[in-house]
C-alpha cells in the first residue's frame, strides 16, 4: 500500500475518531413532546425538613457531586427553573439550610454525597431515561424524560447516570 493511500486511511481515521468522541460527550437534550414555557421546567421544592436533635448534632456538610455540576440554592416553595437539557435534581443543603439544585448537563455517571432525605428531580432531556444507583451499583430507579418534577427520597441513592 502507498505511503499517499495510508495518509489518506490514518486522516479519515482520526477524523472519524473527533467525529465520535464529539458526540459521545454530547450533552442529553430536553423532550420535545410536552408544552411548556421558554423550553423549560419550573420545579418547587417541598417544605423544609423539620430539624431533629440527632440532626443538630450532626455537622452540616454540603451535598456535592462529582464530576461536579452547576447548581443553585433556593428555598421551600421557590420555582426553579430546570432548563432544556438537563436532569435537575435538588436536595436539602443543611450547612446553608436552603435546597441545592443540581443541574446535570453533560452525560456522566454522577456520584453524590451527603444526599440525604426527600427532595425534587425532573428529566428535561430527549430520549435518555436518567438511572439512580444504590451503595451496590443496583439499579434503585429509573427517572425517564416525561418533563415533570416528582419528590424523590435521596437517602439510599449513591450515584445518578443522567444518560
Amino acid at each position: 500500500m502507498s505511503r499517499t493511500r495510508r495518509s489518506a486511511f490514518a486522516v479519515v481515521g482520526a477524523f472519524l475518531w473527533v467525529l465520535a468522541s464529539a458526540f459521545a460527550s454530547a450533552p442529553a437534550h430536553a423532550a420535545p413532546d410536552t408544552p411548556r414555557e421558554n423550553d423549560s421546567h419550573i420545579m418547587i421544592m417541598p417544605p423544609a425538613p423539620q430539624e431533629t436533635a440527632a440532626s443538630r448534632a450532626m455537622a452540616a456538610v454540603s451535598p456535592t457531586v462529582s464530576p461536579p455540576a452547576d447548581y443553585v440554592h433556593t428555598t421551600s416553595g421557590n420555582p426553579v427553573e430546570c432548563t432544556s437539557g438537563n436532569l435537575c435534581a435538588g436536595v436539602w443543603d443543611p450547612a446553608v439550610g436552603k435546597y441545592k439544585v443540581f443541574f446535570l448537563y453533560r452525560c456522566a455517571q454522577y456520584s453524590l454525597s451527603y444526599w440525604n432525605g426527600v427532595g425534587q428531580a425532573v428529566n428535561s432531556q430527549v430520549g435518555a431515561a436518567a438511572f439512580f444507583y444504590g451503595q451496590n451499583g443496583q439499579v434503585l430507579d429509573v427517572a425517564l424524560p416525561e418533563n415533570r418534577p416528582f419528590t424523590y427520597d435521596w437517602t439510599p441513592v449513591w450515584s445518578i447516570r443522567n444518560c
